[in-house]
């Protein structure tokens, strides 16, 4: 029990550190997942050191900042993504499938990933869509697409929703933004920021990332282990809580003081589902 509440603490520290917004994955669902994080593991910020190149800023005064030297080197080296077309689509080996890409004749536009990634099931399923953007390219900011406007995370997060598949990331080359928009559901999206990730208080964070984007958790290992099944575990976690939360509240007048998200880890600790 004090090995699980040591897991389950080490997650709600990184996720404390990145403040999620909305729900992508719950510390809880990670630790019944036997998803381990190792805080103090220094391999994935040396690796990470190493495809990062120094350039300015322009939202700092242009004081020189970390970016990624490509995400290709950067998936490889620290994911350790092999690229194979078994695994992975928008290679030189596999172009990305039309299934994959959304067209919009109404606005003359297309949305296209720039990747995509298997789920290791069948040929033709995908538990992660990746769109790179230009270096410094807002995710939030409109870009235009055809006669579409919107921003990189708008077009990525409506992909998502029409192709089904159950998470995106978005890349700017300072900032990786892991994005859950399941159909009919509430988005929820982390950023890892690179700089953050590069010091010594952020270790954990890159290590974070790492753990769940690394190529044997998307490919390797148990189904219920990878992380489409960690993202709909963590959601029905999150329900599951919310609804015993509320009929708490009903019953003995609980306080709903304390922010939702902790607060439901906190409560499901004490009184985990069977």
């Amino acid at each position: 029990m004090a090995k699980q509440e040591r897991t389950v603490r080490d997650h709600l520290d990184w996720l404390g550190y990145v403040q999620p917004t909305g729900l992508v994955v719950s510390a809880s669902a990670l630790t019944k997942a036997g998803v381990i994080l190792n805080p103090n593991d220094p391999g994935p910020q040396r690796r990470l050191q190493d495809v990062v190149i120094e350039r300015p800023d322009p939202t700092r005064d242009d004081e020189p900042t970390p970016i990624l030297s490509d995400f290709g080197s950067f998936a490889n080296s620290v994911l350790g993504w092999n690229w194979s077309p078994r695994g992975f689509a928008g290679t030189p080996e596999l172009a990305v499938p039309s299934d994959l890409i959304l067209h919009l004749a109404d606005h003359d536009a297309t949305i296209t990933p720039s990747y995509g990634v298997r789920t290791g099931r069948g040929a033709d399923t995908w538990q992660l869509l990746v769109h790179v953007v230009e270096d410094d390219q807002d995710l939030d900011g409109a870009v235009r697409n055809g006669h579409l406007e919107a921003s990189p995370h708008g077009q990525l997060e409506r992909l998502l929703r029409h192709t089904g598949v159950p998470a995106g990331l978005l890349s700017n080359g300072r900032t990786l933004r892991l994005l859950s928009a399941p159909k009919g559901e509430s988005s929820g999206w982390i950023d890892f920021h690179v700089p953050d990730m590069l010091q010594t208080a952020g270790r954990p964070i890159i290590n974070a990332l790492t753990l769940l984007l690394h190529q044997r958790r998307l490919l390797q290992g148990p189904e219920s282990e990878r992380l489409a099944s960690l993202l709909t575990e963590s959601r029905k976690y999150q329900n599951d809580v919310s609804e015993r939360l509320a009929d708490a509240v009903d019953v003995e007048g609980a306080s709903a003081h304390a922010p939702v998200g902790l607060r439901d880890e906190q409560q499901l600790n004490a009184q985990p589902p069977a």
